[in-house]
């Protein structure tokens, strides 16, 4: 009986010697898990910024003299040319102001003959001796209050012609009529809103950008090296025209952090109106770059790692910087270098210094 159990002994402590040397064997081997080589590449880097849009130029067409709108002459919608005719307002109280001011005038230069007469006959007497010098002098004064009266009344009559020229309201430049709240009859002040013009020739897309990439993006010399910007219009058609990075504004603003840009978009057909919203994709091309997916990182204590694989196939814990971030992969800038070997998938199940073996090597495309 004592004999069996011995046999059972050894069968038991066989398997049990068997079982591991396998597992020796499997844990020297290491894992299966995949890995991919890493190539540079050139990509296209897109970024997306919400725009609001406005024309090159937008003002308000108001009125510079009280009065009653007694033409209207464009509708709204219209395109109008530069000088042309818009509004015009009764000028009746204008021009008898100007008749009266026209009459002074008159009397002004009726004056001033009458006191260069004066003076010539004065003159003559006291070149003979016949008056004193102040009589002259009293004669020579009242022809200059003459002249100085006939300056004031013609600056009277110029003021009243730029009265009268104001109700006649015209476009300042080529642009597109906007709402005409007012009607013809309709009484207004020096000042009421009239209508709204805009230049619609070209637009401008405005859109903000963060400090932190502004400055890096000036440290990185990328500003204005962009490839195209597309505008997305709000029913998610492309417009036509590529756009043109224009100017910054020259403070950034404390509330937000960040900084406004512009964008110059040509407007031929003015399809575009003022006040659009709409989305700017701005396209940058990256020359030999690194490029990763996103599944081969991990990340500790917001630092993000990847397993590079040494010839020894033992697996190195390595910090990586990244630039951009695009739909299923990251711009690596630091921490790999071209034909480094990394772990694909399965960076979860292991630990620095790890020994895998490696179960297909691919590049990345």
């Amino acid at each position: 009986m004592k004999k069996i159990y011995q046999v059972v002994a050894l069968i038991v402590l066989g398997l049990t010697a068997s079982c591991s040397d396998n597992s020796n064997k499997k844990e020297k081997q290491g894992k299966n898990v995949p890995v991919i080589t890493i190539k540079h590449k050139d990509t296209l880097i897109q970024n997306s910024f919400v725009a609001d849009i406005q024309a090159k130029k937008n003002i308000e067409i108001r009125s510079r003299a009280a009065g009653i709108i007694e033409q209207i002459f464009v509708n709204e919608g219209q395109f109008v040319k530069k000088g042309q005719r818009l509004f015009k307002t009764n000028d009746a109280e204008l021009r008898m102001e100007l008749n009266k001011v026209m009459a002074s005038l008159q009397q002004a230069d009726a004056d001033i003959r009458i006191a260069e007469i004066e003076v010539n006959q004065l003159k003559a007497l006291f070149a003979k001796d016949f008056v004193a010098s102040n009589e002259l002098d009293m004669a020579k004064a009242k022809l200059a209050s003459a002249k100085a009266k006939r300056a004031y009344v013609d600056a009277e009559l110029r003021a009243v012609q730029q009265k009268i020229s104001f109700t006649n309201i015209v476009a300042p430049f080529d642009g597109v009529i906007d709402v005409i709240p007012l009607k013809e009859g309709s009484l207004v002040e020096n000042g009421a809103l009239l209508t709204t013009l805009s230049q619609l020739n070209e637009v401008y897309a405005y859109f903000s950008i963060p400090e932190n990439l502004y400055f890096e993006l000036i440290a990185e010399e990328k500003i204005g090296k962009h490839q195209k910007i597309e505008l997305i219009l709000p029913n998610q058609e492309h417009y036509d025209f590529r756009g043109t990075l224009k100017t910054a504004e020259g403070e950034i603003d404390p509330a937000t952090g960040s900084i406004r840009y512009k964008v110059m978009f040509p407007n031929p057909d003015r399809l575009i109106k003022h006040g659009t919203s709409g989305k700017l994709v701005i396209s940058e091309r990256e020359e030999n770059a690194i490029i990763i997916p996103q599944k081969a990182t991990f990340s500790i204590q917001d630092k993000t790692y990847v397993f590079v694989v040494g010839q020894d196939q033992k697996v190195k814990m390595t910090n990586i910087q990244i630039g951009s971030t695009l739909r299923e992969s990251y711009i690596v800038t630091s921490g790999l270098k071209l034909g480094d070997v990394i772990v694909l998938e399965g960076t979860q199940s292991l630990r620095d210094g790890d020994v895998i073996k490696v179960k297909s090597t691919s590049k990345i495309r």
